[in-house]
């Protein structure tokens, strides 16, 4: 899945600079994806290492050591750009004690809408404080059992959105009660058995139908109400079918930079910015995703790397307390 998440990352970069397809804002459309993988992934950590009540602990402190390292180092490097070039501009307004302090912790980000964080120091990152939210209760759902409530609650809470009877974007796109069941998706599409994966299925298609309606006008167009439904239509068989592809190293590379594009995309727009404000052309495009690329690999093997190693030193930790827990119970 790294050559897809990365094209995901790189959906997101353009998006960012104005760019659609077919009236649709890509980056929203890549985003939904990026929530099944992770419910994919999330479900595969826990089952394989911290299915546990007493290992919650330790999976907060993986996920901390994997979304951390590269976060504060291109969020701290925004904020230098934006306070170095771009004075003046709204960005260098949102360069407040409280709202740094707020960003650093991460889970405010994904509340920024409520005030309680500065998005536009780096922008992406709102979608880092989806995802922590969701770290936060998915090892509740899976050892308690609790997907199918939380997947249908999540979804009411979803329709009464796209509908617009709540706020469209916030309550279908940007919080967790709207999008849970779009993680859940790709968590029922790991080991998949006969209900989880008519679930999943059954989640696209009636996206599919949904998008076509709001695409005729049946329902009426929201704010990225077309985009979250075809990302759902499209994101759920894409991460299926990839699922069941062969180990590649390339593709694991591409997966492996595809984080830091998707965070780093804007500190080089701003920076580029500051010597060069034209409008995004295919050169000017091109030339923030070579910089990105170029960044996101140094940033990998000198930040992610290493942060690395301690998340499969803490992964190993578990299985062996949990095996030696389990050996003390067969000797008893």
């Amino acid at each position: 899945m790294g050559a897809y998440r990365l094209l995901l990352a790189i959906l997101v970069a353009v998006s960012h600079m104005g760019k659609t397809f077919a009236g649709l804002n890509p980056g929203v459309v890549a985003v939904i994806s990026f929530l099944i993988i992770s419910g994919f992934v999330m479900t595969s950590l826990i089952e394989r290492n911290y299915k546990a009540p007493q290992k919650i602990g330790l999976f907060y402190m993986d996920r901390a050591l994997r979304l951390y390292p590269q976060f504060l180092f291109y969020f701290l490097a925004s904020c230098a750009v934006i306070y170095c070039l771009l004075p003046g501009t709204p960005q260098a307004a949102e360069l407040t004690l409280g709202n740094i302090a707020a960003s650093l912790t991460m889970v405010p980000l994904g509340f920024y809408m409520f005030g309680l964080a500065g998005p536009l120091i780096l922008p992406p990152a709102w979608s880092l404080g989806l995802e922590m939210c969701f770290y936060l209760v998915i090892p509740f759902l899976l050892i308690y059992k609790a997907r199918g409530v939380a997947f249908v609650l999540s979804v009411a809470v979803f329709m009464t959105a796209c509908l617009g009877f709540l706020n469209t974007d916030v309550y279908g796109y940007r919080l967790l009660p709207g999008v849970l069941f779009m993680f859940l998706c790709g968590s029922y599409l790991y080991k998949p058995q006969a209900k989880g994966l008519a679930i999943a299925a059954g989640t696209a298609v009636v996206a599919a139908l949904m998008f076509a309606a709001i695409e005729a006008g049946l329902i009426e167009r929201r704010p990225f109400n077309a985009e979250v439904t075809a990302g759902i239509a499209l994101g759920i068989p894409a991460v299926y079918v990839l699922t069941k592809l062969k180990f590649h190293r390339v593709d694991e590379f591409l997966g492996d930079i595809s984080y830091g594009v998707f965070l780093n995309h804007f500190v080089v727009m701003y920076f580029l910015r500051a010597f060069w404000p034209v409008a995004y052309d295919a050169h000017i495009v091109a030339a923030v995703l070579i910089l990105s690329f170029g960044l996101s690999c140094v940033s990998y093997y000198s930040i992610e790397r290493p942060a690395l190693k301690l998340r499969h030193a803490l992964r190993a930790g578990a299985r062996f307390s949990v095996g030696k827990r389990r050996g003390g119970e067969k000797v008893a």
